[in-house]
């Protein structure tokens, strides 16, 4: 019994030292990573994180995801931290996971479903980064690193009507309710919603 005690803590530590050695001490697979190059390293695991809501992308800016779905999660330290403050720490990673949609399947005639990835687009705090605190990152299908988008497209529209700090929280309900609690939500910015 001991000798497969300590057998077990020896592959353990073993397994804890190469994950160390291999992502750097206090690594984790949710915060920001990025290439020598400076680009973001697509985020993998996302479908882990907290889903925060799905919306049906109905045209605007960017008539290419027209009808597409637009399904948004945050890495959950984050999340958290917004739980208890109503204010998003340095290091937090959205990610919006585009798919197509379909209206007309087997059983469904009318309704709208989603189908296949399109792409993924990330929002990223990173405050000793990026000027303006926020940058926003855009990848294709298949894309694995991506560079930061111009500030002109995806950060002045969050800048100008995110609710909160350049994030859409008025179309995530079960966080809009917490912003509004610490006072960190601006319904000016958030309009109509």
């Amino acid at each position: 019994m001991k000798t497969a005690t300590l057998l077990g803590t020896l592959v353990f530590v073993s397994v804890c030292a190469v994950s160390i050695e291999v992502c750097g001490p206090g690594w984790r697979a949710d915060l920001p990573r990025y290439t020598n190059g400076d680009e973001l390293v697509r985020p993998e695991s996302y479908r882990e994180w907290i889903f925060l809501s799905s919306g049906l992308h109905l045209g605007g800016s960017d008539s290419a995801s027209e009808g597409a779905f637009e399904n948004v999660f945050v890495i959950p330290s984050a999340y958290h931290q917004f739980m208890a403050s109503g204010s998003w720490p340095d290091k937090t990673v959205f990610v919006e996971e585009k798919r197509t949609s379909l209206s007309h399947g087997s059983i469904s005639k009318a309704d709208h479903f989603q189908t296949d990835l399109i792409g993924i687009n990330v929002q990223v705090k990173d405050v000793a980064r990026f000027a303006e605190k926020w940058a926003f990152f855009s990848f294709g299908f298949s894309q694995k690193t991506a560079k930061a988008n111009p500030k002109a497209t995806c950060w002045q529209c969050h800048d100008d009507h995110g609710a909160t700090e350049s994030t859409y929280v008025q179309y995530y309900p079960t966080l809009k309710t917490v912003a509004q609690k610490f006072g960190t939500y601006q319904p000016a910015q958030g309009s109509p919603y």
